[in-house]
């Protein structure tokens, strides 16, 4: 009977790295499609955890197979022996933990240094997207400088700089009365080969704890009551144009095919952190323009879509 319960397990190991295997073939099943500039170095470490504990699961689990196998069946009058503990084996399997731990936490300094440290953010001028996003619940709101704020930029060297200070007010409203706003929809523009078009994000939440996460940046950054922490990204690549159709910017845009809807070029901002009942239903899009030019149409196109919503001046 346990020769058959070894032969059981055995063949559920046998199928989850044969379904793991097949995993990175099938679409949908593996990482969505990575586009940040600093997605491989993080996608690398992923790989590097992923085959370390794929390893000692492997091993763990044949271990385990064989013992079940081997001297799983009880023989008469055979009696067990009682082991009080060996000191070589569990120092070994303290010591080979430890030591891979202790290569991933150096193995991974470059990466979160990139990502994470503020020297490395991109300084405000008039080449950096900058953002404010609120999170709520259960929405995202995105501010972004309008055209006429960039315009006085190009005249004004510290405007960029200005308006950062403005948007790490503590709270939503700060005061630039001609912002432009979106909910759920994070736009912004391919980096350019001058490094033009990287983004800095000055993000905050009105309510609890939520976490901004885009998945397709490998990028992640909870945001904190009371705080405002900045996050920086670099797309390379595009997803987003002008659709005749509907008569606005659609994202899931294949460029290299010309056609919408290409689920490889829908990319998700969600909520990585449980903030309420409906935390599942917190998510938008990232929309990226193919440049500059391109972003600068749709945010006029928003401007006046948000204007035509505004009340009449008063006489």
């Amino acid at each position: 009977m346990h020769k058959f319960w070894a032969a059981v397990f055995g063949v559920i190991i046998v199928l989850c790295i044969a379904l793991f295997v097949v995993a990175a073939f099938v679409p949908g099943w593996w990482l969505p499609k990575q586009v940040s500039t600093f997605g491989d170095a993080a996608d690398r470490l992923f790989y590097m955890i992923l085959w370390i504990t794929t390893f000692f699961f492997v091993l763990t689990e044949a271990l385990l197979v064989y013992n079940i196998w081997k001297f799983g069946d009880a023989k008469p009058g055979y009696k067990a022996p009682y082991v009080h503990g060996n000191h070589k084996l569990e120092v070994i399997w303290t010591i080979v933990p430890a030591g891979i731990l202790v290569l991933i936490s150096v193995l991974q300094i470059g990466t979160w240094e990139e990502i994470k440290y503020t020297k490395n953010f991109p300084r405000p001028d008039i080449s950096v997207n900058q953002i404010v996003v609120v999170a709520r619940q259960w929405e995202w709101r995105i501010r972004y400088p309008g055209p006429e704020e960039q315009k006085r930029w190009e005249r004004d060297p510290k405007g960029p700089e200005n308006w950062r200070k403005l948007a790490e007010f503590p709270f939503e409203d700060f005061g630039q009365y001609d912002d432009v706003h979106d909910v759920n929809a994070v736009h912004a523009w391919m980096m350019d080969e001058r490094g033009a078009g990287r983004v800095l994000i000055h993000l905050k939440t009105r309510d609890v704890l939520h976490s901004f996460f885009l998945p397709h940046l490998r990028l992640k950054q909870d945001a904190v009551p009371g705080k405002v922490i900045p996050v920086w990204f670099a797309v390379n690549d595009w997803n987003t144009a002008y659709d005749e159709k509907s008569k606005t910017w659609v994202d899931g845009f294949n460029h290299n095919t010309g056609q919408f809807g290409d689920r490889n070029f829908i990319w998700d901002l969600a909520c990585a952190e449980f903030c309420g009942s409906r935390h599942s239903m917190m998510k938008g899009r990232l929309y990226i323009h193919k440049d500059r030019a391109d972003f600068n149409k749709w945010l006029d196109f928003q401007q006046k879509a948000q204007n035509a919503r505004m009340p009449a001046a008063a006489e």
